[in-house]
């Protein structure tokens, strides 16, 4: 029994040889493999003997193939079928007339492989995310608790991208609870002509039971530029015309329009961290000292070098132009937040 299974391996050892592709080499020498792809004066072989190689184009006499290839000249002529040695320097085609040079070969590939000299397909579009908590509290003559939680989703392609996100804060002092809002929007992006220009389109909605306003509502559209959008670095301009519109749990309400002007820094630094900054000014057409200047800068720094968890640390600040008699123009915000990323 031993025996047969012996005499069984042998023969197919030895088919498996006998269907080999062949190549013939200046020096010489003849390789016996299979036979993998030529493109840029470089030939695959997976040899019996020696393994993976890479044959230089012009260092090869003949090429005998056991199963069928596709052809492409340097004349952009395409043949397939399975290759025989002609003269020195010619190859065959079998089931064809006539032969042409090797070296005249740009590329050749398998029956069942992807011709290598077509470009490669668009980079479809990919989701990524992230989810966000944070909170803060005080206990001893004044009992104040803080929180927030917040989920973003962006669909990235070659060409545009579309940002989805929601988020809320919740505050109490003494039990009595002094803030609850919610907020959530869109943002799209579109390039032009695959250039660094873009056009966009942004809208947010919020509610905020302990302000007196019960719905702002809010829609932006304009032109975005890169000044530069690199892998790990980018700076973009947004200029952009607002229509805001709030109601009031009083009943009342009011349109507003203006401009958007937003300029937008990000980078990765290293493997450990990511930065983010953004500058928004909003100014009234109808009266530009009712104008707000916004600005928030954030730091994302990993957990113990292990992502998806991380940390960010940030700071915005919120600049009023008009505000009630007595109130202060400018708020400013500290913030701390565990961010859990994926892709």
């Amino acid at each position: 029994m031993l025996k047969r299974l012996l005499l069984t391996f042998s023969l197919l050892l030895a088919v498996s040889v006998l269907r080999a592709d062949k190549v013939w080499l200046l020096d010489g020498s003849v390789l016996v493999g299979e036979l993998g792809q030529l493109l840029d004066g470089k030939v695959s072989l997976k040899s019996t003997s020696a393994g993976e190689l890479q044959l230089d184009q012009s260092q090869i006499l003949r090429i005998e193939t056991e199963g069928s290839f596709h052809a492409l000249t340097q004349d952009e002529q395409r043949v397939s079928g399975r290759l025989l040695p002609g003269a020195d320097g010619q190859l065959l085609v079998s089931g064809q007339s006539g032969s042409f040079a090797l070296q005249n070969l740009k590329a050749l590939w398998g029956e069942n492989q992807v011709d290598p000299t077509l470009p490669e397909p668009p980079q479809g579009r990919t989701w990524s995310g992230e989810a966000f908590v944070d909170m803060a509290g005080k206990t001893g003559n004044t009992e104040k608790f803080s929180g927030g939680a917040g989920l973003k989703t962006t669909l990235s392609g070659p060409e545009d991208r579309l940002l989805l996100y929601l988020n809320g804060g919740y505050a109490r002092e003494n039990s009595n609870t002094n803030e609850k809002a919610y907020r959530g929007g869109f943002d799209y992006e579109h390039s032009i002509a695959q250039t660094l220009n873009s056009w966009f389109v942004r809208g947010e909605i919020e509610k905020d039971k302990y302000s007196g306003l019960e719905w702002r509502k809010q829609l932006v559209a304009g032109y975005g530029y890169f000044f530069f959008k690199e892998e790990t670095t980018e700076l973009r301009l947004r200029i952009g015309a607002s229509v805001l519109r709030k109601e009031y749990e009083d009943g009342d309400s009011d349109n507003s329009y203006g401009l958007d002007l937003n300029l937008h820094y990000e980078r990765q630094i290293d493997e450990w961290g990511t930065l983010v900054s953004d500058l928004t000014y909003t100014p009234g057409l109808n009266d530009y000292d009712d104008y707000r200047l916004y600005h928030e800068s954030a730091l994302d720094i990993p957990l113990l070098f292990s992502k998806p968890l991380s940390l960010r640390l940030g700071i915005s600040n919120e600049y009023n132009n008009w505000v009630s008699e007595g109130a202060k123009h400018m708020d400013t915000t500290y913030f701390a937040k565990l961010v859990y990323k994926w892709k």
